[in-house]
């Protein structure tokens, strides 16, 4: 996977545009780990960006951001959101692949955990509920494995319940 060439990228509109899916922590409440978490909709880093950074707004003006390579399959070096251009980079390894990391210029730094588009709705609302490190885990990686665990017990159980006429 390649990231695409340098060229300024306008997403394609919406028919309405979906709520995203955001949740933070106060800044600076985390001195480590994630100060939030995303659930796009796709992999579509185009169309999925404007609305995250929009969204981000309250945090001061978001000028660039960085993102993993593996789960995005076009990571164009500009786009458009609103009447500014954001800088997308990326990183192939020493970071987590599930992370984004967003650049503003008065409130610094916020990493968020990007929570896989497919991601079961269960797994998805513990991580948008539990951004920061739980469990002991401080990585994209072991969340996401976390939360899987627990959606597949969840899963489990329901069906035991189902097959032994438990309600």
């Amino acid at each position: 996977m390649e990231p695409t060439a340098d060229y300024l990228s306008v997403g394609p509109q919406r028919a309405a545009p979906l709520p995203v899916r955001l949740s933070l922590t106060p800044h600076g409440a985390v001195s480590c780990g994630f100060d939030g978490a995303w659930w796009p909709y796709s992999r579509d880093l185009i169309t999925e960006l404007p609305g995250l950074v929009e969204a981000m707004d309250g945090v001061g003006s978001i000028t660039r951001v960085t993102v993993g390579i593996e789960p995005w399959p076009d990571i164009p070096h500009q786009v458009a959101v609103g009447a500014h251009t954001v800088t997308a980079g990326w990183f192939v390894s020493g970071h987590e692949q599930n992370e984004i990391v967003l650049c503003s210029f008065l409130k610094g730094f916020r990493t968020l955990l990007v929570v896989p588009p497919a991601t079961a709705p269960g797994a998805a609302d513990w991580l948008m509920s539990t951004p920061v490190p739980a469990d002991g885990s401080r990585t994209a990686t072991e969340l996401l494995a976390i939360a899987t665990a627990r959606a597949d017990k969840a899963s489990h159980e329901a069906s035991h319940r189902t097959a032994h006429g438990v309600a």
